[in-house]
């Protein structure tokens, strides 16, 4: 199974990460400064601008743009849960509420559409943590891992793995 954890979301909720279960779970874990987190998230589109003084990754299009591309679904379906879990502030540090709750209304990610900003916390800062940066999980509807593309050599291809599964998952 995943690793349950519970910590507060963007409108300062307490979220239990298995109370998704029933639905397939897109987890991001995000570095506020890291280049490709913030084009996963959107830097690069039109409509949204970067987070802090950080130029996103250039050519790299949103998880939103990838989705149906790559998995042929949109993730604007209610069976997907995009949870992105902050680890590290601008200063790579654990961040705070307010943090959090400033990059979720930069990007316009909202708990009413399924796209839940998790605050994490001071000892998830680590280098295991930080080595999972940038990417996604996938976790399925019972809350098992089932695609692991986080970080620089990751284990799964995003493109050819984790979001084609995505669809199966459903």
């Amino acid at each position: 199974y995943y690793p349950d954890m519970e910590l507060l979301d963007q409108d300062g909720k307490k979220v239990r990460l298995s109370s998704f279960k029933g639905k397939v779970i897109i987890v991001e874990p995000i570095g506020m400064s890291c280049p490709a987190c913030q084009a996963f998230t959107g830097a690069n589109q039109k409509n949204l601008r970067p987070f802090g003084n950080v130029s996103p990754q250039p050519g790299l299009k949103s998880i939103e743009e990838l989705l149906p591309t790559y998995g042929g679904v949109n993730l604007s379906d209610p069976r997907i849960v995009l949870v992105q879990l902050v680890l590290y502030n601008p200063s790579l540090k654990a961040p705070s509420l307010q943090e959090v709750q400033a990059w979720a209304r930069n990007f316009g990610l909202y708990t009413n559409r399924n796209r839940y900003v998790l605050v994490g916390r001071a000892n998830m800062v680590n280098k295991y943590s930080y080595n999972m940066i940038p990417g996604f999980q996938l976790v399925d509807k019972n809350f098992v891992l089932r695609s692991d593309s986080t970080g620089h050599n990751p284990r799964n291809n995003l493109y050819t793995h984790l979001l084609p599964m995505v669809k199966k998952l459903l």
